[in-house]
């Protein structure tokens, strides 16, 4: 089982202009919105709040029920979710297993990452692709998706693990950690990842979207 959530903040006004927005989100939610600076980055907060009381709620769970790990991932009994948000776009999966994900927007790729942090075998990938931004953000959000799964987050090194692209897809190579599973798609200029740790299938109707 698992499901996909998507808001786009277009669809959101600026919390600050309109403030009774922050009461579809907790206290400790909206001391967080209010902190940024720019309304892009309120919206996307104020998105991502929406999203975990909504997946909370639909499971019978309320906010007091949620937990954090070590490294900041958001848990609750019964069920596992991830969010993750660029761009114009906040996404949430949902699952009966552990799980991650990752988007971004394909624009300006900050390619010297690869060259300094990604497995030999990785940056080959993306130099042999004809939209070496597209194949580097396609990498990028599996590792995050993965390092997210694990609950280890940014504290798991990216050259630690690698991404290989084989016939059916992408796969888990080198790896002192947990196994991994992977899915992405590709939707307007955005690419979004998802890892498990057994193999899945996404929802063949995609996301579900909740504004």
């Amino acid at each position: 089982m698992i499901k996909l959530y998507r808001i786009n903040i277009n669809t959101l006004e600026d919390p600050l202009q309109n403030e009774s927005l922050l009461e579809q989100v907790g206290p400790e939610r909206r001391k967080k919105v209010i902190r940024y600076l720019q309304p892009d980055d309120r919206k996307r907060s104020l998105g991502a709040g929406i999203m975990i009381r909504k997946i909370l709620n639909g499971n019978g769970l309320s906010e007091s029920s949620l937990k954090y790990s070590e490294n900041g991932k958001p848990l609750a009994d019964h069920f596992h979710f991830n969010i993750s948000h660029a761009g114009e776009y906040v996404v949430g999966v949902v699952s009966d297993g552990e799980v991650g994900c990752d988007i971004e927007r394909n624009v300006n790729a900050p390619l010297e990452i690869a060259e300094h942090y990604f497995h030999s075998t990785e940056r080959e990938y993306i130099e042999a692709a004809s939209d070496p931004g597209k194949a580097f953000f396609t990498l990028w959000t599996l590792k995050e998706s993965y390092m997210k799964m694990t609950g280890r987050g940014m504290s798991l090194p990216l050259d630690s693990f690698e991404i290989i692209r084989k016939d059916q897809g992408f796969v888990l190579g080198k790896s002192p950690k947990r196994p991994g599973f992977f899915r992405t798609m590709e939707f307007e200029n955005y690419i979004f990842s998802v890892c498990m740790e057994s193999d899945f299938s996404l929802p063949p109707k995609g996301f579900t979207e909740l504004l």
